[in-house]
Formats: C-alpha cells, sequence, structure tokens
C-alpha cells in the first residue's frame, strides 16, 4: 500500500500544503501508519520526525491500490506557542 503526507504543520504554526511539495516528496511505500504514529518527512530543504494527526485510522482498510493521503505536525508543535492562523472576529 502506498501512503502521501499532504499537508504538514510546521512548529512556526504554518501549513505547508501538497502544492509546495513536489509530486514525489513524502511519498511511500509500506504499511500506512495511523493517528498517532511518528513518521519522518522532508520538508523544505530537512528531514525531520512528525506525528500523524489525520488520514488512517486504526482497524480501517483500503482497497491496494489506494493512495492514503495523511496529515502530519512537526515533533514538538506546541499549539499554545504558535501564531493563530485565524485572529479571532472583531465585534462591530
Amino acid at each position: 500500500m502506498r501512503y502521501w503526507i499532504k499537508r504538514i504543520l510546521l512548529q512556526s504554526g504554518e501549513v505547508v500544503t501538497e502544492c509546495e511539495l513536489r509530486a514525489d516528496q513524502n511519498l511511500f511505500n509500506g504499511p500506512v501508519p495511523v493517528v498517532g504514529d511518528m513518521v519522518n518527512v522532508e520538508c523544505r530543504g530537512r528531514t525531520f520526525a512528525a506525528k500523524v494527526i489525520w488520514g488512517h485510522w486504526p482497524g480501517r482498510n483500503h482497497a491496494p491500490d489506494m493512495i492514503v493521503p495523511l496529515r502530519v505536525e512537526e515533533h514538538g508543535f506546541d499549539a499554545a506557542k504558535a501564531p493563530e492562523r485565524f485572529p479571532p472576529r472583531r465585534k462591530k
């Protein structure tokens, strides 16, 4: 089976999408990691550990020819320290 890491949440709070990645970047053959597993990803010229946060849950089965899309967050990501992606709306 194959899986493709399509979205990467960096420690800075920035999200890298598949539009910024090469078509073959972070595309792997082998057992698909489940939510909570750690994987190594390549992004912006560096390789680092990341935790799967969306895409493949335990007990789920996929067709053998399917490419499973995953979303990950960089190891050490702290939501409390990351800048807000969507600031609260101003009240009128």
